[in-house]
């Protein structure tokens, strides 16, 4: 029988609980129902989607909010002359671009890439919101560099080296785990919905 079996089993059951996906004979063979199982796979495809926009939309929402209010503050404060000249809404407005970057970017490895057990998705994930954390942190040294230093002079510490030096051993890290869980403990994370298919209808030839 095939490790992924019980495990598409309570998959199946779980999406699609009114109707049977996987039966046994009474000789004990298990009988699929492909086709019911590619239309709970193909809803199940079309809830997530669904749920990963609305959850995009709704953050960007309570950012948009967020703004509004800081913006809003701020004008107040200026009106009163207690707000001063500095524009420090703009550190707020700055971070929740970040964060919506940081959104699609979780997001954008589940909608173009396959699964598979030597990559998963989420390591993709992770990589490229470290790219995104070395860009953040080197464009906020870039910005603050060039108004406490005069022109042509280096007056700022070097401090985003060693965030891209920590970000680079993690990186290194995250992409060696698949392999080293796969080699020490044969624990694959993030199968294809087709492997696991294969795994049933294996299990259905025997």
């Amino acid at each position: 029988s095939s490790p992924f079996l019980a495990r598409d089993q309570r998959r199946s059951w779980h999406c699609n609980m009114n109707q049977q996906l996987v039966n046994f004979g009474a000789d004990g063979r298990v009988q699929v129902d492909r086709q019911a199982l590619k239309r709970a796979e193909a809803e199940g495809k079309v809830k997530c989607a669904r749920y990963l926009r609305f959850a995009f939309f709704a953050h960007v929402a309570v950012l948009i909010l967020v703004n509004i209010v800081v913006w809003l503050i701020y004008a107040m404060l200026r009106s009163r002359d207690r707000g001063g000249t500095y524009k420090w809404p703009l550190w707020v407005t700055f971070g929740s671009i970040v964060l919506v970057i940081a959104h699609l970017l979780s997001m954008l490895p589940y909608a173009v890439c396959k699964g598979s057990s030597t990559c998963p998705r989420w390591v993709w994930v992770v990589l490229l919101n470290l790219a995104l954390v070395n860009i953040v942190v080197w464009s906020v040294y870039a910005a603050s560099e060039s108004e406490a230093c005069p022109p042509g002079q280096n007056c700022e510490y070097l401090w985003p080296a060693w965030v891209s030096g920590s970000t680079a051993l993690v990186a290194i890290v995250v992409a060696l785990m698949p392999c080293i869980c796969g080699a020490l403990f044969g624990i694959h994370d993030d199968v294809g919905d087709s492997e696991l298919e294969n795994a049933i209808y294996e299990s259905e030839s025997e």
